[in-house]
């Protein structure tokens, strides 16, 4: 797969090299043109990146339903090509400056909705809006400021298209973080009921006269002790936490960072609580029967179980909440010019 790499390259730049004395022809320039957005619609990175060196001319004069190829990359969600811009230098202001035949700006076009074959690599609907969400703001962040209060041929502006066209996905965003939250919750609550009766009722029983617990100085039961209580105060936390989620507003910026952080929070500290209840009953089981610790150890794998099943079941919604909020960037920022 190298070699046949490196000689479609080495093809590419030979193709570039003759293309290049040909462009003023204009049956070649159709076709190179047309090749540029193909390779921009499918992500090619290393041919845009070759076009364009050989045939920088390309980058205005030809274009698809009169946007250039970022506007394009935008509107195809396509962040391979899109990050190219950071290499432009003041050249990306002319580039993002552009507009279409209806006065549509680049923020414009990244607030419309992502085409359906994007949006389905994005599992969870919150995870889309914080995906929509980002896009929107990074190319909020690049453009001048004045772009932001411009109107399009329909008098839109670009927030406005973008709240018209994502309001439906952020009400299944909502509704989809509101029945996590609460299940979340209610799992958090019964955590903490069932940790707070254990702490009361320890294993082995209590003095009847000085109401001490038995087994006070087996290091065991110290054990069962601190698991219980940091499993009922982290369940606790964890409910308050899904609580202001089920409270919060759910406005579109907040799908950016503070729901996606408060539910990554919300299921770390509870998959804690479920680890620490686990350890406390193990301990437990191993206090009351210490002197027959082989009646103990096969019920230990079954402990495990409900913690394994958990990181199996909840992990790859949580990573992937983890690598989209704090993780690799969705926008390679390379300042570093290109051609």
């Amino acid at each position: 797969m190298k070699e046949t790499h490196i000689k479609a390259n080495s093809f590419l730049k030979l193709v570039c090299e003759y293309l290049s004395p040909k462009v003023k022809d204009g049956r070649w320039m159709v076709a190179a043109g047309m090749s540029l957005i193909y390779a921009t619609t499918k992500g090619n990175r290393e041919f845009v990146v070759e076009m364009i060196k050989s045939n920088p001319h390309l980058l205005r004069d030809f274009q698809a339903d009169y946007k250039n190829i970022f506007q394009l990359s935008v509107q195809k969600r396509n962040s391979k090509i899109f990050s190219l811009i950071y290499g432009m230098g003041d050249r990306k202001i002319i580039l993002l400056s552009e507009q279409d035949n209806v006065n549509n700006t680049v923020l414009h076009v990244a607030g419309a909705l992502s085409p359906s074959d994007e949006l389905s690599k994005v599992s969870g609907a919150a995870l889309k809006m914080q995906r929509e969400i980002q896009w929107y703001k990074e190319v909020e962040s690049l453009v001048p400021v004045v772009t932001a209060s411009l109107y399009n041929l329909e008098v839109v502006t670009p927030r406005q298209v973008f709240e018209k066209a994502h309001e439906p996905l952020r009400k299944e965003a909502e509704e989809w973080m509101k029945y996590t939250a609460s299940a979340c919750s209610f799992v958090a609550a019964l955590i903490a009921t069932v940790t707070f009766q254990a702490i009361f009722t320890v294993p082995g029983g209590t003095d009847e006269s000085s109401g001490d617990p038995l087994h006070l100085t087996d290091s065991r039961f110290m054990i069962f002790t601190v698991a219980d209580t940091l499993s009922f105060f982290s369940s606790c936390t964890s409910v308050v936490i899904f609580l202001t989620i089920l409270t919060s507003r759910y406005s579109f910026d907040d799908f950016l960072i503070s729901l996606p952080r408060k539910m990554i929070l919300g299921l770390s500290i509870m998959f804690f609580s479920i680890a620490a209840m686990l350890v406390a009953f193990s301990t437990a089981l191993f206090t009351m029967l210490r002197k027959m610790p082989l009646l103990v150890i096969p019920v230990l794998p079954l402990a495990c179980l409900p913690a394994a099943l958990f990181v199996l079941l909840q992990y790859p919604l949580l990573g992937e909440m983890i690598s989209s909020t704090y993780g690799n960037r969705l926008f390679k920022r390379d300042t570093k010019p290109w051609f």
